[in-house]
């Protein structure tokens, strides 16, 4: 939108450079894009949101000057003697919820010349052409307080009246552009007795527009729906000015008083006998809007000290009624101009942006993670954590029945004897006769039911509770379980099986994430997995859950022909161990140095095992130690593995050079050969 500064200067008595101005409407969030010099003035190109319709004219940007240079803002004030003699406009508003509001009132005896220079300067200034002094005051009007006008020809309306409606299907109109334009009933129009004399909210029509014949005025001041003016607009490839501001939501309680305004003016340059009283076919009135501000709270959420009567300032010259409502409180009114305002907080941000953002101090904000007073607990917190870190690897969360049939061969094989499960007294149906004790089964249920239907890679978690009967007790724990099958990309083209060390890797993954440390895998067989591929977790000595490739004969009974590897975590026993601090470190002054080390061993060496004799030969200087690859087969004899570790070494203080390098690598290797009977390849 362009903005005059010297038009500006006839609402509020600023004498700061334009320049000036608009770094201080910038910062204050009315954005400037740019200045442009023309003669002895100076005109804006402001970038306008969507929320502050407020600003689409120039007392709007008028009352944020006021505000951030606290001056006395001059409104223009017109003097209009109505006669009743003169016969009020014939309105009818068949379409109240296209139209809420229409105002309307009829000038008599006009004039029809150019315009005075002074008007005409000002709206050529922005970009706008000049027709007659009647239609130009109607521009004037609103540039000037944001609400369309438009001027109709009444000698020149079938019937004398105006009738707002949608179009009829067919109905076509020759608006003030020149063109013809075929409307339907997605239109919104204003129509005499007969035909369409504009399209409401867009443009006027080229039959009725004021001219310098023209002897009568129906001057129009309305308030219509801007989401039907916009689709309106669209549907056409129409947009001007007016349509615009419509459909930014004018200021449906100054449709009046824009049009006193415009009267006004027009009775005086056009040299008009006389105006009627004004018809207002407003359906509905506007509530008042009140809102309390609490100073100090204010104060508290910008880490600022604004006085009450500071805040009550930057308001009032905001253009809001501000009254003290008691010590520290303010009871605001807003005006019709500003709906953008429902809360409290919105008031917070008008002191913010009037005080100016520079002004407000820079402190470290202290976040409350959990604790005292927290909206969220610590338990919720850590469960978000795991959450956030498994979708991100690629599982999808899944809520699987807490209600199952029970299942005697899952009992048998876990030793949960029947009094230990909790049973519903009443069950609807056999599959709903106890609480679950373990999440496996329904983990397994979704499982199978994808791959059953083609869906052969499947990535799950579930965050739940299992259940058991200590006695009479009921008791609930809540359990992390998790469940992969099918394939993995490896890379963008190729892909692989998933194993027992993906599951491993995600909870080491996990584990990190929640800082925790002191964990193992301690490979044995368990129930209902093979022995081949299961082992228990354990977090600082206490068991955490278990991990395991599924054994067959639970595979068959759920009718499952591939391998699918799963994991239950005991979610107190990671609440216990989760460390959510985080201590940020400097990044390393000094490079690091890598070396592989390519060995086969015995199957039944760990990985914990041989990771855990490198970090005791190297100490602080092995900063990381990562197994990248397994290898069993023809060229590793049975019972053997090939694993190939990379060890990155690096010191605090110094460069470690290639001899303390390749000496802790030698030493390394001598261990590994000595502890495993490991062969270096």
């Amino acid at each position: 939108m362009k903005v005059s500064y010297n038009w500006l200067r006839d609402y509020v008595p600023v004498k700061v450079s334009p320049s000036e101005i608009a770094d201080k409407l910038t910062m204050a969030g009315l954005e400037v894009k740019g200045i442009e010099r023309n003669g002895g003035d100076s005109v804006y190109e402001i970038e306008i949101t969507s929320n502050r319709p407020d600003w689409l004219c120039l007392l709007g940007i008028a009352h944020e000057i006021q505000a951030l240079y606290d001056l006395k803002l001059k409104v223009p004030k017109s003097v209009l003697r109505k006669s009743a003699k003169t016969p009020r406009p014939s309105i009818t508003v068949e379409d109240k919820k296209g139209c809420p509001r229409y105002v309307g009132a009829v000038i008599d005896g006009v004039n029809i010349a150019l315009s005075d220079a002074g008007i005409a300067s000002k709206i050529e200034s922005i970009g706008m052409r000049q027709v007659n002094n009647a239609a130009d005051i109607t521009n004037f009007c609103m540039m000037e307080n944001g609400q369309p006008l438009h001027a109709f020809d009444l000698d020149k309306l079938e019937g004398g009246k105006i009738i707002v409606r949608r179009a009829r299907k067919g109905e076509e109109i020759v608006t003030i552009d020149g063109a013809k334009r075929s409307l339907d009933e997605n239109i919104l129009v204003i129509a005499d007795a007969k035909k369409p004399v504009a399209i409401a909210g867009i443009m006027g029509g080229k039959n009725t527009e004021v001219g310098f014949s023209t002897k009568r005025i129906l001057l129009e001041s309305a308030y219509f729906d801007p989401v039907l003016i916009r689709r309106g607009a669209r549907q056409l490839g129409i947009s001007t000015e007016a349509s615009y501001r419509f459909e930014r939501n004018v200021d449906i309680g100054g449709c009046l008083k824009a049009a006193e305004r415009a009267a006004a003016m027009i009775m005086q340059a056009c040299k008009a006998s006389s105006v009627s009283l004004f018809s207002d076919s407003s359906s509905k009135k506007q509530k008042a809007i009140k809102i309390k501000l609490n100073v100090a709270r204010a104060n508290k959420v910008l880490g600022t000290s604004i006085p009450a009567q500071g805040c009550a300032t930057i308001l009032k010259g905001l253009g809001l009624g501000v009254k003290l409502s008691g010590k520290d409180v303010l009871s605001v009114s807003v005006p019709s101009f500003r709906r953008d305002l429902k809360a409290e907080i919105d008031l917070v941000e008008e002191i913010a942006r009037i005080y100016g953002y520079d002004n407000i101090p820079e402190t470290i904000s202290r976040i409350q993670i959990w604790g005292k007073g927290s909206q969220k607990g610590r338990d919720r917190i850590i469960e978000e954590a795991a959450r956030d870190l498994l979708t991100g690897a690629g599982l999808n969360e899944v809520i699987t029945y807490s209600l199952r049939c029970k299942d005697p061969y899952v009992q048998k094989a876990l030793g949960i004897r029947d009094e230990d499960v909790l049973k519903v007294q009443n069950p609807l149906s056999s599959e709903s006769e106890a609480l679950r004790s373990v999440l496996l089964c329904g983990m397994l249920d979704v499982v199978s039911y994808n791959v059953n239907r083609k869906v052969q890679d499947v990535r799950i978690f579930e965050l739940g509770k299992s259940y058991s009967c200590d006695g009479d007790i009921p008791c609930e724990s809540g359990v992390l379980a998790m469940a992969v099958c099918g394939m993995k990309r490896k890379d963008w083209n190729k892909k692989e099986a998933f194993d027992i060390f993906d599951i491993k890797g995600i909870i080491e993954s996990l584990f990190a994430r929640l800082g925790i440390n002191g964990y193992s895998f301690d490979v044995k067989p368990l129930p209902l997995l093979s022995p081949a591929a299961s082992a228990v977790v354990t977090v600082d000595g206490k068991q955490a859950g278990t991990i395991g490739r599924v054994d067959k004969a639970l595979l068959d009974k759920f009718d499952i022909k591939t391998a699918v590897f799963v994991s239950e975590l005991s979610l107190p026993v990671v609440y216990a161990a989760a460390n959510m601090e985080r201590k940020f470190m400097g990044l390393p002054k000094f490079p690091s140095a890598v070396r592989d080390i390519s060995l086969i061993v015995d199957d039944k060496a760990t990985n914990s095992d041989i990771v855990s004799i490198i970090r005791q030969i190297c100490g602080e200087l092995a900063i990381n130690v990562t197994p990248f690859d397994l290898y069993r087969g023809e060229q590793v004899p049975k019972g053997y593995k090939s694993i190939l570790y990379s060890v990155e070494y690096r010191a605090g203080d110094r460069t470690l050079t290639d001899e303390e390098v390749n000496s802790l690598d030698g030493k390394v290797r001598e261990e590994l050969v000595r502890k495993f009977g490991a062969k270096i390849r």
